[in-house]
């Protein structure tokens, strides 16, 4: 009875401490996004957003640092679809995806 008890509170102690570190993961996460506007991002980002949203409209961009640079994620709608786009500084699209 001891051995379960102490394993379900080993358990329940492992549980808690991954949540809290998943916790952290998103705030890091949220505090590294900026939301800006297209007049705000370099003009090779601006010209691949505007070019992947034609017929379409950008919802939203937030500008974010990931490995050490900075990189743009638009949400599009687009017939109806919204897509999560992630373009580089430099302009170059490094995903694409529904939402």
């Amino acid at each position: 009875m001891n051995r379960l008890i102490a394993l379900l509170a080993t358990a329940a102690v492992a549980a808690s401490t991954t949540l809290v570190g998943c916790a952290s993961m998103r705030e890091e996460e949220s505090e590294n996004e900026v939301t800006v506007t297209i007049n705000d991002v370099p003009a090779a980002v601006r010209a691949s957003l505007e070019h992947e949203s034609v017929g379409g409209k950008i919802t939203e961009i937030e500008r974010e640092t990931k490995d050490g640079k900075t990189v743009y994620s638009a949400d599009i709608e687009l017939s109806g679809v919204t897509w999560d786009i992630t373009v580089a500084e430099d302009g170059k699209v490094l995903s694409k995806e529904q939402d």
